[in-house]
């Protein structure tokens, strides 16, 4: 454990990010800490801001993906080798699954890891007003860890006005305020913020509104009440750190998809792979990159595929190499956009439209309908959809369930064209070699996916020199069973 503190707002569209950006960026830059940033939920565009300021480790912390044990070995994770960490909240301070309070929430998260919180107030158009909204929100859970609050889009003349009567009314203290700056809009489309790639300019704009923002937080209360908390929990807190991933000690390289269009990837997925003894080689269908060479699997994930149609369908190299790779039996798992890539390219059967909607918004837990790579019949793993997009193919190889209990089938089981029979005559070769599905699915709620990805690539890499001819069952071709 480290000194931190969990950014927290009454709603969405607050400013959280923004102010999570500009206070990382201070304690890094100004105050020389090795800081981590995570976000709680599911989101994938508010850290791919935090990964905008240099050398900081990003990631996840979801109390519906992990238990309470589970999310405190990520924090620990996270923070090695660090001196201080950031966590931007998600949606309001108390939304959590479907509106209750009662699991996933950042103040869920924040009471778990006994993290102070910061809680960011929009200000525009508001005075008096203020301190019944804090009031509310310090009072409401005795147990929240609530310390201070930033008024985000304020005038100096009304924070002056306004920080004494907050104290004495809501009794916490004020840590400071961000002023309406239009140098630094982060605007919106349809999958939430757009990402930092598509800003102009974006570490130089990061950079001028955190100094901006310097002179008018109190960083330096900012950080002590981070470190005297730190300090007084200290004997308090344990935790397990007893882990039963299985670690190959053969290395196999595993392509993921990576840019603008495909930059959608719970960061833990690509950890717990690497701890299972994958090497992961990134490459970029937008700049028409083949895949990396000696990729035994592919992982293409979600993004915004959608928004450059014409550029990915006439990336010809690439769209070749990642036929070529499937139709040779070689694992491969699609999720969201990287699932409407496979069939833009004539990969897998069906086609998509854009619903103007989300479409199975939300959290879901999928049962395996159908053996495969990744699990067996049965087994169960729990992820996310966040799309606007449907297609004619969804597939039934898995059943989603959100937590309202409403149900679907979805994700397809596919064979390729040129299957691993083709090399090899047991029944036990890969025949079905891609997973492919709206849902992203969260890897450390169900270990065994990134155990039996990297076995499986192993076993094809494996497969690769023998021959068919003449070929009996042999041990190998049980590898990842």
């Amino acid at each position: 454990m480290i000194p931190s503190i969990l950014i927290a707002s009454s709603s969405s569209s607050c400013g959280k990010t923004s102010v999570t950006c500009a206070i990382s960026y201070i304690i890094k830059n100004i105050y020389k800490k090795r800081i981590a940033v995570l976000k709680t939920g599911p989101d994938y565009i508010d850290p791919l801001f935090h990964s905008k300021i240099a050398d900081v480790n990003v990631g996840n912390l979801d109390l519906y993906f992990t238990n309470e044990n589970q999310i405190k070995n990520i924090f620990e994770s996270d923070t090695n080798n660090c001196d201080f960490a950031i966590v931007e909240g998600a949606m309001g301070f108390y939304d959590g699954i479907g509106g209750n309070s009662s699991n996933a929430s950042a103040y869920d998260v924040a009471k778990t890891l006994n993290i102070p919180v910061i809680l960011v107030v929009d200000a525009k158009k508001s005075a008096f007003s203020l301190c019944a909204l804090i009031k509310g929100f310090v009072d409401f859970r005795k147990d929240n860890n609530i310390v201070g609050v930033i008024l985000n889009r304020c005038s100096k003349m009304v924070y002056d006005n306004i920080c004494k009567k907050i104290q004495i009314e809501c009794n916490i203290k004020t840590l400071g305020f961000i002023e309406d700056d239009k140098d630094f809009k982060i605007d919106s489309r349809h999958l939430g913020l757009v990402t930092p790639d598509s800003i102009e300019n974006i570490n130089e704009k990061i950079k001028s509104f955190s100094l901006r923002s310097n002179e008018t937080l109190n960083m330096k209360e900012i950080m002590d009440l981070s470190i005297r908390h730190f300090e007084s929990i200290q004997s308090n807190y344990k935790i397990d750190t007893n882990s039963n991933i299985h670690q190959n000690e053969k290395k196999i390289k595993i392509a993921v998809a990576k840019d603008e269009a495909f930059c959608f990837y719970y960061r833990e997925n690509l950890d717990l792979l690497e701890k299972c003894g994958a090497e992961i080689e990134y490459f970029s269908p937008l700049k028409n990159e083949t895949l990396p060479k000696g990729a035994s699997a592919l992982y293409i994930g979600g993004g915004y595929p959608e928004l450059f149609l014409d550029k990915l369908v006439s990336a010809n190299a690439t769209s070749y190499s990642i036929r070529d790779f499937c139709r040779k039996g070689a694992p491969v798992f699609a999720e969201c956009g990287g699932f409407m890539y496979l069939m833009m390219i004539g990969i897998l059967k069906g086609s998509f439209e854009n619903k103007n909607h989300l479409v199975r918004f939300g959290y879901l837990e999928l049962e395996c309908n159908e053996d495969n790579f990744l699990l067996k019949k049965g087994e169960k793993v729990r992820g996310h959809e966040f799309h606007y997009f449907d297609t004619t193919q969804n597939g039934k190889s898995f059943t989603a369930t959100k937590t309202n209990g409403k149900s679907w089938q979805c994700i397809q089981v596919s064979s390729s064209v040129e299957c691993m029979k083709s090399k090899c005559n047991s029944q036990n070769a890969i025949e079905k070699n891609i997973v492919a599905g709206f849902p992203h699915i969260y890897f450390p709620s169900n270990p065994k996916i990134a155990e039996r990805f990297v076995e499986t690539a192993i076993f094809y890499e494996s497969m690769k020199s023998v021959s068919a001819k003449n070929c009996d069952k042999c041990e190998r071709c049980n590898y990842g069973k």
